[in-house]
């Protein structure tokens, strides 16, 4: 059996398994949409796409926060926790409509898509998806977080494609805080984290974005206003990828603001679901 750990990533803790990335057909060993706690009373719902690196338990503070009438789908993606038996995916678009076919098998229910950081492209690919099918319920907003524009990604030097020593220390010097300092005295949680991390970096350092019919849903923009990485600036562009309404907030933190922010993102989810 393989063995489990704990592994922090960012500014939460993650538990995983080893990888079988080598198969080419899996099984799906656990839920892409985890629902904790589960409100089938729920008027609404909020989908959130974790952060690389992250899991569905990065939502769980932000889920037992939510009001009764709004349940929270926190998305684990292949490779960890429940699913770390299935191979790691390492492309956006490989994610985002494998997330678009499990949202359209949900029950009927206004939602909202939120996404963190690398969650936030998933999010808003899945959301272009779900809006050129004409069968499909489309989010009521987009919600995003540290992440800049898709129009203004980021052409810093890739990381995933150097040695694990390397990765790491490139990963440290460009995220403080990504990889706490107690995962590198557990060198098997170390062990762990790296496929994960280096195979959501290639997700995100290669996304390329393809223009084409923008969203009609609103969008919401929230920055960290000491991110180094994802300045409220770069952000702006995220108002030209919808015929809706614009909503861009600055919150006190760095790229990890995510627990530190938990009463504004909640604020920012109840008014894109009112």
């Amino acid at each position: 059996m393989p063995r489990r750990g704990v592994i922090n990533v960012g500014p939460q803790s993650v538990k995983c398994r080893s990888h079988v990335a080598s198969l080419n057909v899996v099984t799906m060993t656990g839920p892409w949409i985890e629902f904790r706690p589960e409100r089938r009373d729920a008027q609404a719902r909020v989908l959130c796409v974790p952060y690389a690196g992250g899991s569905a338990q990065v939502f769980h503070a932000l889920a037992r926060s939510m009001p009764e009438r709004i349940e929270v789908g926190a998305i684990e993606l292949p490779g960890r926790w429940s699913r770390g038996r299935e191979p790691l995916l390492t492309r956006v678009s490989d994610a985002s409509r494998s997330l678009a076919d499990e949202i359209s098998r949900l029950s009927p229910r206004p939602y909202a898509l939120f996404g963190y950081s690398l969650g936030g492209l998933i999010a808003f690919e899945t959301a272009r998806i779900l809006a050129r099918d004409a069968k499909q319920q489309r989010p009521r907003a987009l919600i995003v977080a540290a992440i800049e524009a898709p129009t203004e990604k980021s052409r810093l030097p890739h990381l995933h494609t150097h040695s694990d020593a390397e990765f790491i220390r490139r990963h440290v010097q460009r995220y403080p805080g990504g990889i706490p300092p107690a995962v590198f005295g557990e060198p098997d949680l170390l062990e762990m984290l790296l496929p994960i991390l280096k195979a959501d970096m290639q997700m995100y350092e290669t996304y390329e974005y393809s223009p084409g019919e923008v969203l009609n849903c609103p969008v919401h923009a929230i920055a960290g206003g000491q991110d180094n990485l994802c300045s409220p600036s770069s952000m702006a562009g995220w108002k030209n990828e919808t015929t809706g309404s614009f909503f861009a907030e600055t919150v006190a933190g760095n790229h990890f603001f995510i627990n530190d922010a938990v009463d504004k993102l909640r604020a920012t989810i109840v008014k894109a679901l009112e």
